[in-house]
């Protein structure tokens, strides 16, 4: 049995509509390149929110020796200082910049909980058939605006988002007591930080 594959996501998404398969992604078809556009669109999104397969906690940054500024990677979704730090990074211009003292240079390693965004053939294969279920939804309204081939696809979608959050909590042996092992981080709901953002 072999993984799915971003032309098998791409077939599965044209196959909403009514559209023939394709052999290969290169075929300069306006619809396949629309359904690539959109398969990438829905995972970024996806992976957007963060799961235990692309997110890691306390993640080392280095900062060049010469110019004491850290480059970001495109493959960085978002990121955030550890509980309790004293920094306040963001990513601005593709380098890590300090906020609070607003400047890019850092003196120091500081390490970063981020979320990493993979190639489509790397995700799982429950994420894979979420996106791929997600997208050919997106997809139909788009592309032809069939609110049938969306309203269809509803069902088959919230079946295949339960199929990734089984899969991210089967993996994260998520407790509402703390860490459990390197990979769990649990903070606590901190109404003093909603209240900051209104005051």
């Amino acid at each position: 049995m072999a993984k799915a594959t971003k032309l098998d996501a791409v077939n599965i998404v044209l196959s909403n509509i009514g559209q023939a398969p394709v052999v290969n992604l290169e075929s300069g078809n306006p619809m396949v390149e629309m359904a690539q556009l959109i398969l990438d669109e829905v995972s970024r999104t996806v992976q957007s929110e963060g799961w235990v397969f692309n997110t890691e906690y306390g993640y080392p940054f280095t900062p060049d020796p010469t110019t004491k500024e850290i480059e970001i990677s495109d493959n960085v979704l978002s990121l955030d200082t550890e509980h309790l730090s004293t920094y306040d990074a963001q990513i601005r211009n593709g380098k890590l910049y300090d906020r609070g003292n607003h400047t890019y240079d850092w003196s120091d390693q500081i390490n970063l909980n981020v979320v990493w965004e993979f190639d489509f053939v790397d995700l799982p294969e429950a994420f894979k058939n979420y996106i791929t279920v997600r997208a050919a939804n997106v997809f139909a309204g788009r592309s032809v605006g069939s609110s049938e081939a969306v309203r269809f696809g509803q069902a088959e979608e919230l079946q295949a988002r339960a199929g990734a959050v089984e899969y991210d909590t089967q993996q994260g042996d998520y407790s509402i007591f703390g860490p459990t092992n390197a990979h769990n981080r649990y903070n606590s709901y901190r109404p003093e930080f909603a209240l900051y953002r209104y005051s």
